[in-house]
């Protein structure tokens, strides 16, 4: 697309201010705060306990978040139940070479999060909310880059190429026994995704969808819909999770008419923790199955499924496995803040109606082994998407929409500027699946800061 003047200005703009930014932080005196660990983002509230928002003697550039303690109201709150984080990521990313078009386009994500305690509000023991609010402005590069996967994986939510707001994740848990956890509302996929090296949702590692997360569930995985399930779980021990989910997607909507109009959603995943030479990892095994109704060439939130709104055979029902496991290769005993990982999804489906056969990705990540940076963190990813044969066939006569399988390499490099300030820098090179486009590359950056 072609831009017009005041939209460069504003591009131009937006990478200054980010560099300003960049360049006036004081990345001297952080604390330990960047150790590598498994996420619990699908835990229950009480059982993440957030470090206190300031402490009395530190400075700005000290405090885990921009806006402290808020005279002691964030802590007090804390203490009652109710925690509040938001955080503002800014993206200039570009098309440098190959792909669909050559330009560089700048956009942004807020994303607030409000968790209550019950616990500690004075409701009941084991209970907890959980909300995610994400607010979408400006432009990515996921409809120029030409590309299978996106390379811009948060930009793509709540809705792509949208200004909009949307409650993606209102969940409600309940833990009983100590080794059960009842789920139900409004669940947020990327938030329960627990990956180590991998950066959770593409806002604090690596960017790309085929990397961030396991895309052999694009086809039948919404982003953001509405279930229920419970996860069994025994202490640093094995965790099974079952849900069931409304297959359509509803990340802007509320749409409590409509639940399960077009079917239902059964996913179900073992993970397995293992400590080989004593250095923790994780092995995890999944598996899903909707009962809607698609073709091959229907819209997936994980990636840019060529030929959509062309003629396609229906199938009744779709499938997937999939195989998760990270590994900590290292760890400096005298400071955890250096560390060094491998990782690893791949997956196989029916391939019709989804339109990944195959898929594998493996990656490295690493933490603090640049001298007097030991809070930022480094990684390297190589990505394979096995394009289904069922896909290739339906274009392989459409001028300019053959398909061949997709594959590429991202690297990038999170700075720590301050507890509450990270910039990142990304580079992505990938063979489209679409024959038509050559190698493209993408070089980009990411300002994240938290309030």
């Amino acid at each position: 697309m072609k831009k017009s003047s005041a939209d460069k200005f504003s591009d131009s703009s937006a990478v200054v201010l980010m560099l300003i930014i960049g360049a006036t932080l004081n990345p001297a005196g952080l604390r330990t705060y960047g150790e590598e660990s498994t996420s619990t983002a699908s835990a229950p509230a009480n059982e993440r306990t957030p470090a206190p928002a300031s402490a009395i003697d530190a400075t700005i550039f000290e405090r885990p978040n921009l806006t402290g303690d808020w005279l002691g109201a964030r802590d007090t709150l804390s203490s009652h139940g109710l925690t509040l984080e938001i955080s503002l990521t800014q993206f200039y990313q570009g098309v440098v070479d190959g792909g669909n078009e050559r330009d560089f386009e700048y956009g942004g994500k807020v994303d607030y999060y409000v968790n209550l305690d019950g616990g500690k509000a004075g409701l009941w023991p084991g209970f907890s909310i959980t909300t995610h609010i994400e607010t979408r402005y400006g432009n990515d590069v996921n409809e120029i880059d030409g590309m299978f996967s996106l390379a811009n994986f948060n930009m793509a939510f709540p809705k792509g190429e949208h200004a909009v707001t949307g409650v993606t994740a209102l969940k409600l848990t309940q833990r009983l026994f100590d080794h059960l956890l009842l789920i139900a509302g409004k669940i947020n996929t990327l938030d329960d995704f627990r990956l180590n090296y991998t950066g959770g949702n593409g806002l604090d590692r690596f960017m790309n969808s085929a990397v961030v997360a396991n895309v052999i569930n694009g086809r039948t995985i919404p982003y953001s819909t509405y279930g229920a399930g419970f996860a069994m779980f025994a202490d640093q021990g094995p965790e099974f999770t079952f849900l069931v989910r409304d297959p359509d997607h509803h990340p802007t909507t509320t749409d409590l008419d409509k639940l399960f109009a077009h079917g239902a959603l059964l996913t179900g995943s073992l993970r397995l923790p293992v400590a080989p030479f004593g250095l923790p990892g994780t092995q995890v095994f999944g598996g899903n199955w909707s009962s809607r109704h698609y073709t091959s060439l229907d819209p997936s939130d994980w990636e840019n499924v060529p030929g959509q709104g062309l003629p396609a055979p229906e199938e009744s029902g779709s499938w997937a496995i999939w195989y998760n496991a990270d590994q900590t290769l290292w760890i400096n005993s005298a400071n955890t803040n250096q560390w060094l990982g491998v990782f690893e999804m791949s997956g196989l489906s029916d391939g019709n109606p989804n339109s990944v056969r195959w898929n594998v990705t493996v990656g490295l990540g690493a933490g603090g082994l640049v001298p007097s940076r030991e809070h930022d963190t480094m990684g390297v990813a190589y990505f394979h998407i096995g394009v289904s044969d069922e896909v290739k066939d339906l274009l392989a006569s459409q001028p300019g929409l053959a398909q061949r399988d997709e594959q590429g390499v991202e690297l990038y490099y999170n700075a720590a500027l301050s507890p509450w300030c990270h910039l990142t820098a990304d580079l992505q090179v990938a063979q489209p699946s679409t024959k038509a486009f050559d190698t493209a590359v993408l070089a980009g950056s990411r300002l994240k800061i938290d309030f």
